[in-house]
Parts: structure tokens; C-alpha cells; sequence
């Protein structure tokens, strides 16, 4: 958490900063399959992954997210793209065809959600609290274990 506040003070101290045991800082993207997606009205666990097009452990943990959110449609699993270009993340999401909504990400996005390098994955309970962050490859069996 001292960590999110001194990022959320040197960006001006107005961005809210998503830490473990605080409410995930609301944001609405535009799926790239159409329609939106806002956080604050998912109503259910949310997994917020973070990818990019030219990251390869990206693409190896995606078939492991899409087994997991299709065996769970009681949780929300969402993928943003950050530190991309929206053709180049619009092409690697037609190419992978997740199971769920890939969309590109915003400055604000990025400065809200901290990673340490890329995927990175949150973990938001049905309030809108941050309950885990992991940085590296998910895999369908630990997406199990941090929503189980």
C-alpha cells in the first residue's frame, strides 16, 4: 500500500492507485469485440490481466485464462492492453481469440494499476477490493486457488 500511495503522490497525487485491501480504482474500456467494459459494474470477481502484443509470456498463459474464465462465468475476467499500440494489440487479440473481453488500455489505466513488468493479474472481489496482485504467468489452476 506505501508503495501505490508514493506512486499515486509522484504522478500528483490525485490518480487513485490499486493496492491489496483497497477498493481497485474505477475505469471503463472499450472491448475490442464491441461494447464496454466498466469495472464498478461487474457485480462479481473480476480478474484484471495485463498483456501486451509483443510479450511473449502473455501469449503463453492467455489459453489457461480463457480455460478459467470459461469454466467460471460466475467471475468477470477481463484482458487490457498497456504499453502497446492499439493496432498492435488489436491484431494479437484476433489472433489468440481469448474467451473473454480483451481491450486497450489508457494512461490512466496504467498509472492506476502498477505492475513490476508484464502479465501482471489483479484479483478484485465482488465489493471492488483488491484481494491479490500477481506478477508473472497465470495459470488456470492458480487463478483457481486465488478465486477458490
Amino acid at each position: 500500500m506505501i508503495i501505490g500511495l508514493a506512486i499515486g503522490w509522484a504522478f500528483g497525487g490525485t490518480t487513485a492507485v490499486a493496492a491489496i485491501g483497497e477498493r481497485a480504482p474505477d475505469f471503463t474500456v472499450e472491448v475490442f469485440d464491441g461494447g464496454s467494459f466498466t469495472l464498478s459494474e461487474a457485480g462479481k470477481p473480476v480478474v484484471l490481466n495485463f498483456w501486451a502484443s509483443w510479450c511473449v509470456p502473455c501469449r503463453t498463459e492467455i489459453p489457461d485464462i480463457s480455460a478459467f474464465a470459461a469454466a467460471n462465468p460466475e467471475i468477470q475476467v477481463v484482458g487490457v492492453a498497456v504499453e502497446d499500440t492499439e493496432r498492435s494489440a488489436r491484431d494479437f487479440a484476433a489472433e489468440v481469440v481469448a474467451s473473454y473481453p480483451l481491450a486497450l488500455g489508457t494512461d490512466e489505466i496504467e498509472d492506476a494499476y502498477p505492475r513490476i513488468g508484464l502479465p501482471a493479474t489483479y484479483i478484485i472481489d465482488a465489493d471492488g477490493l483488491v484481494t491479490d496482485v500477481f506478477n508473472g504467468i497465470v495459470t488456470e489452476d492458480l487463478l483457481s486457488e486465488l478465486l477458490g
